[in-house]
């Protein structure tokens, strides 16, 4: 069994923030100059030099990638209608700068908005690291699917083919940068751009929910860190996911290989998102187990081994998978985290 993560001492937050974080248009903007920072920022950085533009490159996408973080944290400590009126203005904002169109701001009400609001409600319920992420994978994987349908219908495609026309011309650049006469080097950007169009919905919408997730938690951590969670300090190392979610990724095995079309392609990019929900599970397993060992530094190994041998994710799937029916934590001595 897993016990409960010990309470951080608290901080007093800075005056600044606390004015920030308590009044809706001071926050409202602060969370449209992070949405707009991956726009901007590289726009000024025309004139630098390649590492500072790569930099400020950089800075941009992460502040977009953390601005769900923001719209959780005012959840955790104004709550879920304080959020929303947050979250309302920003979209406005967004609606505003964008020439009136509505299509971006709804995006960004429902995305940036509605998400991080309902995983960091569900975050303070019982079970509250199971159901926040689950829901929030299910949540944005099934708004995926449905976005990318819609998407193939108005152009009268499929979605793989929606996502061949995405990518072609990237593939057709760097195609028309290799010399003439190198039939193997365009075999290899071919069979490149077939494994690209097969796997990118499932790993982009992987990648959003490890990132929105991550959001979540790390806004729990401020949260407790000045004093305003309100929900229960569950250890992360506790996370895993039920018997249903197991199901369906055997399911989703099953209809990949004897699938075809659009059921299969669906099927592979849906087991991918699935897949990383296990591997989480099962990275929580081995971090659990190697804490109990006393084994510290063979935790922050296992995590560097995950970041540059991607491949390892299977393992710790399969690991996942079987926890669900073998609870191997539950005979580990209790640990934090």
């Amino acid at each position: 069994m897993q016990g409960q993560p010990s309470t951080p001492p608290m901080t007093p937050m800075p005056p600044i923030w606390r004015y920030i974080l308590t009044h809706r248009l001071p926050c409202a903007a602060l969370m449209l100059m992070m949405l707009m920072s991956a726009l901007w920022l590289p726009a000024i950085s025309g004139g630098l030099p390649t590492f500072a533009a790569m930099l400020l490159t950089t800075l941009g996408l992460t502040l977009n990638v953390m601005a769900p973080a923001l719209i959780a944290l005012i959840t955790f400590g104004g709550g879920w209608l304080f959020a929303t009126h947050v979250a309302a203005l920003t979209a406005a904002g967004i609606v505003a700068v964008s020439g009136f169109a509505l299509t971006p701001g709804l995006l960004v009400f429902v995305l940036y908005g509605v998400a991080p609001m309902l995983g960091a409600v569900l975050m303070m319920g019982n079970d509250g690291v199971r159901r926040s992420a689950q829901y929030l994978a299910f949540g944005l994987g099934g708004a995926g699917l449905a976005g990318l349908l819609i998407a193939a219908a108005l152009h009268g495609d499929s979605v793989s083919g929606l996502i061949d026309q995405f990518l072609s011309p990237m593939f057709a650049g760097v195609e028309q940068q290799l010399p003439k006469g190198e039939p193997e080097a365009m075999q290899i950007i071919e069979e490149s751009r077939r494994m690209m169009v097969a796997i990118l919905p499932g790993l982009l919408l992987l990648g959003v929910w490890f990132s929105w997730w991550g959001d979540v938690v790390l806004a729990r951590n401020i949260a407790r860190r000045y004093g305003f969670y309100q929900g229960a300090p569950t250890s992360l190392l506790s996370l895993g996911f039920g018997k249903p979610v197991a199901y369906l990724f055997l399911a989703l095995l099953v209809a990949l290989n004897l699938g075809s079309g659009e059921l299969h392609y669906i099927a592979v990019n849906a087991a991918i998102l699935i897949g990383g929900l296990l591997a989480a599970q099962g990275v929580a397993v081995g971090h659990s187990w190697l804490k109990a060992k006393g084994m510290l530094f063979s935790i922050a190994l296992m995590y560097l081994m995950l970041l540059i041998w991607t491949v390892l994710i299977i393992p710790f799937v399969i690991i996942g998978l079987m926890d669900i029916w073998f609870d191997y934590r539950r005979h580990m001595p209790a640990v934090g985290g």
